[in-house]
């Protein structure tokens, strides 16, 4: 499964502010772009100290740790705080700029740094628990300004009964993008893995901006809902869960029989009215049966953008990973408009059908 339940995004969130600018911020400045995207203060304050210590745990392995602080009113476990333990996971795969920018700002690290300068072996280190000079805000209910894109994946898909057992498994992973002050990007990877794939993991990325956290994120997860949730969840995880949400039309295939469950399109950076992409579509299943197919569950995702009739992206994937043959059918294809930017997206599966 891809990432962790509750925190994983904010997590993601915390360690971009961390690492913005050339630069190593204040704690001030991480403070601020926490707070001033909408991430609630008893979550940016855990940030700010729990990725830290996370950090250097992963940078600096051989010492003993205390799984605890010491606060005014009392020791605060570390281990029974999810920011922390989320952090920890997550830095276990970090990179070493990232390592390095994140652990080497906290008192953990100061302490073991002068102890080393001192003649101390880190095989020998045993730290004592770090004192706050003040308690941490009490956790409040809620994901703190910081949607999970993962809980809210795995709450489709329990609303369309789909089970999530050994069989099925989905993932939603946040990436943090630059973007101008005032301003958050959000990117994020839905992802499933289920036996009847062509591929181990199907992947459609969606993204989202907004002046906090809770619109970037949601704006992206709404994104993911309208174009490519149904199609999964009819055409490989629960057929006939989402009727209404999705088409149907046979595709015949030189490998065999398969079921072309299509999503909505989508139409984006426009108010206009957009022409069906059908006959694009059309074409590219033309092209496809040059393809080797198996017979397996294939994804087929196109994502085309346009300014003034002038081709900007030419995406188009099989089985989540580019598909040459359809991006020259594209690139050689009518703009939907002549004028204005214009993005359009369209998502299905292709499901063999049991010709016995």
């Amino acid at each position: 499964m891809i990432g962790s339940t509750g925190f994983d995004a904010a997590v993601e969130v915390g360690i971009a502010a961390f690492c913005a600018g050339e630069q190593p911020p204040h704690d001030e400045e991480v403070w601020e772009r926490l707070t001033g995207a909408g991430v609630e203060p008893w979550l940016a304050e855990r940030l700010l100290t729990f990725l830290p210590m996370a950090y250097t745990r992963r940078l600096l392995p051989d010492v003993s740790y205390p799984d605890g602080l010491m606060a005014p009113g009392g020791r605060v476990s570390l281990s029974a705080e999810p920011v922390f333990m989320v952090a920890l996971r997550r830095a276990q795969r970090a990179g070493r700029d990232e390592v390095g920018r994140i652990a080497m700002r906290g008192s953990e690290f100061n302490t073991i740094n002068n102890a080393l300068h001192a003649g101390s072996q880190l095989s020998d280190l045993m730290l004592g628990e770090t004192t706050l000079v003040k308690d941490l805000e009490p956790v409040e209910q809620g994901d703190g300004g910081i949607p999970s894109p993962q809980a809210a994946f795995e709450d489709f898909l329990r609303g369309h009964g789909v089970p999530l057992n050994g069989e099925t498994q989905v993932g939603a992973e946040l990436f943090v993008h630059p973007a101008p002050a005032g301003v958050v990007m959000a990117q994020v990877d839905f992802a499933v893995s289920h036996p009847a794939l062509a591929r181990p993991w199907l992947v459609e990325s969606f993204a989202g901006h907004g002046t906090t956290w809770r619109e970037a994120i949601g704006q992206a997860v709404n994104r993911f809902r309208l174009g490519a949730l149904h199609p999964i969840v009819d055409g490989l995880l629960c057929p006939g869960a989402a009727p209404d949400q999705v088409e149907r039309e046979r595709y015949e295939h030189p490998s065999g029989t398969f079921e072309l469950v299509l999503g909505a399109q989508m139409n984006l950076f426009t108010d206009r009215s957009v022409p069906s992409v059908g006959p694009l579509l059309d074409r590219l299943l033309e092209v496809l049966r040059a393809e080797p197919l198996t017979r397996k569950v294939h994804g087929l995702r196109l994502f085309i953008a346009y300014h003034d009739g002038r081709l900007q992206t030419n995406e188009v994937l099989l089985d989540s990973e580019q598909w040459p043959g359809g991006e020259a059918l594209v690139a050689g294809s009518q703009a939907p408009l002549p004028h204005g930017r214009l993005a359009v997206r369209i998502f299905g599966l292709l499901t063999p059908v049991d010709q016995a």
